[in-house]
């Protein structure tokens, strides 16, 4: 029996893949990151040569997707190196950029440090480099990975001879994840505290409390649709059961996410509070909040103990700890914040003249901004990531299971 041939290493990066028809091989470069398919889409590791498929007569048609079933994306005139070399560039920049972002949160968080004060970075110019550079910086990557995801998945839909279907979950996941990295991003633009009615840049109709919290009530649903549709279509891709009370709210409702309840009521308990001043409705706001991520943090362990893959483990170890996390952070600092601020103690906000839910106190000198960092920070920048990252888990693990009897359930629903 004839042996098939094999892969050859070619280059220190670069791979000789034999095709599936005999006619040659196909070269492969990942690159140094593996991010080639996260920023230029599915299969752009691959030269040009394996776009094409080969006809019975043995002439190539160039139809969009090689014989590997490789679609059409960004770049495609360029070379595998090409395409490498700048996903390299663009990973190794993005995150550069991040862990500038985390070494800075943590100097404010601790009070600065003698290495940063004989770099002359202050805290006041932290905190503002933070603010203004940042989060608005890092929040509006994330919102244009999201929109690129979002993007890819719509052509995919659109085209369905030349590309493979994503099916109605994936337009949804990514399109509810692009309204919430939306919402991070305006927000991360326009920083405010609702609670106190105060902005750090001078007051517009952006950055009023009325505004902020209706593009943050867009955005929170939106994010639990997204997290609620990847458990669902992940769950049913892994033969995982849905736990707590998902069963009870499938029975009483019309829809089978146990979390839409929770999240709505939340946001009904944030406009109350946004509207009377009063801030015990935020505390019952986060209370919800810890309820959505206990479930999360179930569904999570779930996921995770059906895990097939090194990708699946790590997504939904990702997924587990952020839920955790999400409730520790509710608990321990957002309900106690909450439960002793009054806005009327506040002399920023008590006197200034037209506070209220149409307009914003500006005071970028005050200390609640510092005390807020945690929340702005693992909020716009944090969440607005990790929503990037369910959505392109989801659709990659759509497309490689495409023309499985699970995938089915995965795309349409």
């Amino acid at each position: 029996m004839a042996r098939m041939p094999t892969s050859t290493v070619v280059g220190p990066l670069r791979e000789a893949i034999p095709r599936n028809d005999g006619k040659g091989v196909r070269r492969r470069n990942r690159g140094l990151t593996r991010t080639n398919s996260f920023w230029w889409g599915e299969g752009a590791s691959y030269d040009d040569d394996s776009t094409r498929s080969h006809s019975g007569d043995g002439r190539q048609r160039g139809d969009g997707c090689g014989d590997g079933g490789r679609p059409a994306n960004l770049l495609t005139t360029a070379t595998s190196d090409t395409r490498a070399a700048l996903a390299d560039t663009l990973t190794i920049g993005v995150s550069s950029v991040a862990m500038a972002a985390a070494v800075s949160f943590t100097e404010v968080m601790v009070g600065g440090t003698a290495t940063a004060q004989s770099l002359g970075l202050t805290l006041p110019l932290l905190l503002s480099t933070l603010f203004t550079v940042f989060i608005p910086g890092l929040s509006g990557l994330a919102l244009a990975v999201m929109a690129l995801q979002l993007i890819r998945v719509a052509a995919q839909k659109l085209k369905p001879r030349q590309l493979p279907d994503l099916g109605r979950k994936g337009l949804m996941v990514c399109a509810s994840g692009l309204l919430f990295a939306f919402s991070c991003f305006y927000r991360a633009v326009n920083i405010a505290d609702e609670g106190a009615a105060m902005c750090m840049s001078r007051p517009t109709a952006f950055n009023a409390p009325v505004a902020g919290r209706s593009v943050a009530t867009i955005g929170e649903v939106a994010l639990v649709v997204q997290v609620s549709l990847y458990i669902e279509g992940t769950g049913d891709r892994l033969g995982a059961t849905r736990g707590l009370w998902a069963a009870v709210f499938r029975t009483y409702t019309a829809t089978p996410f146990s979390t839409i309840g929770p999240v709505l009521l939340a946001e009904v308990m944030s406009w109350t509070g946004v509207l009377s001043g009063n801030s015990k409705f935020y505390c019952a706001e986060y209370v919800l909040w810890c309820v959505v991520a206990f479930t999360w943090a179930w569904d999570g362990a779930e996921l995770l103990y059906r895990s097939r893959g090194p990708r699946d483990t790590a997504i939904h170890a990702g997924l587990l700890v952020g839920a955790v996390f999400l409730f520790m952070f509710n608990a321990f600092v957002e309900i106690p914040h909450f439960f002793d601020y009054t806005r009327e103690a506040d002399p920023a906000a008590s006197t200034a003249p037209g506070s209220g839910i149409w307009e914003c106190v500006h005071d970028e000198a005050s200390p609640l901004w510092s005390k807020r960092l945690p929340f702005f920070f693992c909020y716009f920048v944090g969440a607005a990531w990790c929503a990037v990252a369910l959505a392109y888990r989801f659709v990659r693990a759509a497309r490689g299971r495409k023309g499985h009897p699970s995938a089915t359930a995965l795309l349409s629903g």
